[in-house]
């Protein structure tokens, strides 16, 4: 789990339950999937909010959880030294 993140139990939003999912997992290569399924929720979140005026509580969350996700790849699954 990554220092400093907070994770609930429910979930407005689908990135969040695959961002926990991620958060959460022990298996090193089971890891590297929900890193990238995350990963693709969280951008095609922003994707969605690219026009929109408001949800800036959403869209600040949405870059807690990308650097979440970033110190995962760094810091448990060594990218970029990492194997496909």
């Amino acid at each position: 789990m990554i220092e400093g993140y907070k994770l609930l139990d429910d979930y407005k939003f689908e990135w969040q339950r695959m961002l926990h999912e991620a958060l959460v997992e022990q298996d090193p290569e089971r890891l590297k999937e929900r890193v990238a399924e995350a990963e693709v929720a969280v951008f095609l979140r922003l994707q969605d909010l690219a026009q929109a005026q408001d949800s800036p509580a959403e869209r600040n969350a949405l870059q807690d959880a990308s650097k979440a996700l970033l110190a995962l790849k760094r810091d448990t699954l060594k990218f970029p030294h990492w194997k496909a």
